[in-house]
């Protein structure tokens, strides 16, 4: 259960996203973090690390009219993500409802009001196309249109309604029947996120954690490529309890490989510093997270089978025999979950639900496998195995990268000259480092690609910029570390420059100066004139917009450029 403490630290967390939000005239410390808490869980939930395409996405007239003066109806939502479109044949409408706290009470449910104020927004999905006609011409519009686009074609789309608070808790039990309602009215799907799920999203490094257990010869394998290796891994069957004992946040618990009464694991918390190589973040109450909790409700002695598992890497591990060889005591060292994060959570779900007086049993009863890999502090397996353990699973391809040697060293380069490098969502620096920038790994990828050479590939293949080219930006010849700060220091000069001329502005214009001053030595000033007259020469019924994502237009504007050199 979440605790004061944990309300402090959001609190102070939102705080310190604010500081990243353009919004300098606001001092009041509480809108401060108010505004920084939507930043903070749309980040994790979405996984979208960039502030202005956050702020894209809320919809809620404060936020609005404190941040950006503008006077807009919200109709009861507060941010609109949509995921997939046509092409994809499947879609995931996010709707988000925020309420912020200022005071912890640890008794209090959230509010039945805050649902039906959502039923504003809902109804006008479902109304008349015309009745969209009466609204003001903005986000919240703009929104309603792309839903509604979405629902009347043919692609699949599921919606769901985030309700998210720093409260302690959820809904109260009186409140599920009119969640059954509403999800059954609107077609969508309700989940709540709580102080305790958002307290879950900050995962810190910690190492020279040692836990200790036992397990009998049939109850495991090991594996290694030859007897001089330092690699190996072991394939187990491990108990719930002995599971739940290793990874919680009481150190003295986990060595107690030996501890007779399995009481002693009631009430103990995930340490959540076991989960900082783990690719992927907290995604909330899924239907896949609930249904490791109803297994383990109704039928746990079958969890084993339809349970993928957990896969730990440790810098130490130690399988020694004893009572004559009939068990053998493992000792696992500076160990990570790089693959069952969410399992590991909604087994400390059921751990501290009120599923009855037989949980603790249940967990004795119920096994699970897992896979421990012995790697060593420096061995770049270590985060091959992060990756590719995860990889048959939906998640980003950038977020498999992320555990990746050299954006670990990208991190590390960038605090150094005040970058904050968001390998993971949700990352906030270090309290005493002021950073200059705050920028997402896949702004980076785009931004590097835009100065080797391709800035329309930068935005209209995004997907691929972590797979198939991934090597051809972070890993040749062109690469070097002070290539990215050169970079980034460039991409934010372009951006503060090109506000100042009357022209439009929007993203893909800044890689395309980009690529114009890195390839062909021009000065920022000369390449924004350059792009904007090559613009307006080539426009043939064509948004900009739509036309720098074409390769079509990278050649004309080298060919003018080449024509002007020539001349």
């Amino acid at each position: 259960m979440a605790n004061l403490n944990d309300f402090k630290l959001v609190a102070l967390k939102s705080k310190k996203m604010f500081e990243f939000i353009n919004a300098k005239s606001i001092c009041d410390d509480f809108e401060k973090s108010r505004l920084g808490f939507y930043h903070l869980v749309l980040e994790n939930i979405t996984g979208i690390r960039d502030v202005d395409r956050i702020q894209d996405l809320i919809i809620d007239s404060s936020y609005n009219k404190l941040v950006f003066n503008s006077v807009m109806n919200d109709l009861g939502m507060d941010a609109v993500n949509i995921v997939g479109d046509d092409e994809a044949g499947e879609a995931t409408i996010q709707l988000f409802n925020f309420k912020y706290r200022n005071k912890f009470n640890p008794d209090k449910t959230k509010e039945e009001d805050s649902l039906s104020r959502s039923t504003k927004y809902l109804e006008y999905v479902l109304s008349e196309d015309d009745t969209l006609n009466d609204l003001p011409d903005d986000k919240v519009r703009y929104s309603l249109q792309r839903i509604k686009r979405l629902l009347n074609s043919n692609v699949m789309c599921n919606i769901i309604l985030y309700m998210i608070s720093n409260e302690a808790n959820g809904f109260s039990t009186e409140t599920n029947s009119f969640i059954k309602i509403l999800e059954k009215s609107y077609g969508m799907k309700i989940q709540t996120v709580s102080l305790e799920d958002i307290v879950g999203y900050f995962v810190s490094s910690r190492s020279e954690k040692k836990s200790r257990f036992i397990v009998t010869p049939n109850d495991f394998l090991s594996f290694e490529k030859d007897n001089m290796s330092t690699q190996k891994s072991y394939v187990l069957k491990m108990s719930l309890v002995d599971l739940v004992r290793i990874t919680c946040n009481n150190d003295e618990l986990g060595d107690k490989y030996n501890m007779e009464d399995d009481q002693q694991v009631k009430d103990q918390q995930l340490d959540y510093a076991l989960l900082y190589d783990n690719v992927r973040g907290y995604l909330g109450e899924t239907d896949y997270n609930a249904n490791i909790v109803k297994t383990l409700q109704q039928n746990y002695k079958e969890f084993f089978m339809l349970n993928n598992g957990l896969t730990f890497t440790a810098t130490g591990v130690d399988a020694e025999p004893i009572n004559s060889g009939n068990k053998y005591l493992f000792t696992i060292s500076d160990f990570q979950i790089v693959n069952g994060g969410q399992t590991i959570r909604a087994i400390y779900n059921y751990l501290n639900s009120d599923s009855g007086s037989n949980i603790i049993k249940n967990l004795r009863e119920t096994y699970v496998l897992v896979r421990i890999f012995k790697i060593p502090v420096e061995d770049e397996l270590k985060n091959r195995i992060a990756e590719y353990t995860n990889s048959q699973n939906a998640i980003a391809s950038s977020d498999l990268k992320s555990v990746d040697k050299i954006q670990i060293q990208i991190e590390n380069y960038l605090k150094e000259e005040q970058i904050l490098y968001i390998r993971k969502a949700g990352q906030l620096g270090e309290d005493n480092i002021e950073y200059r920038y705050r920028i997402s790994k896949e702004k980076t990828a785009q931004i590097l690609y835009s100065a080797f050479g391709f800035p329309d590939r930068a935005s209209n293949q995004k997907k691929r910029l972590f797979q198939e080219y991934y090597n051809e930006i972070f890993k040749s010849d062109k690469f070097t570390l002070e290539k990215v700060v050169e970079c980034i220091r460039l991409y934010y000069n372009i951006e503060e420059i090109y506000r100042q001329y009357t022209y439009e502005y929007f993203e893909l214009k800044n890689y395309y100066v980009i690529y114009l001053v890195c390839k062909f030595n021009m000065k920022i000033v000369e390449a924004i004139n350059m792009l904007e007259k090559t613009i307006v020469d080539s426009l043939d019924n064509v948004p900009p917009a739509r036309m720098l994502l074409k390769n079509k237009f990278k050649l004309y504007i080298e060919k003018k450029i080449i024509q002007n050199e020539k001349n």
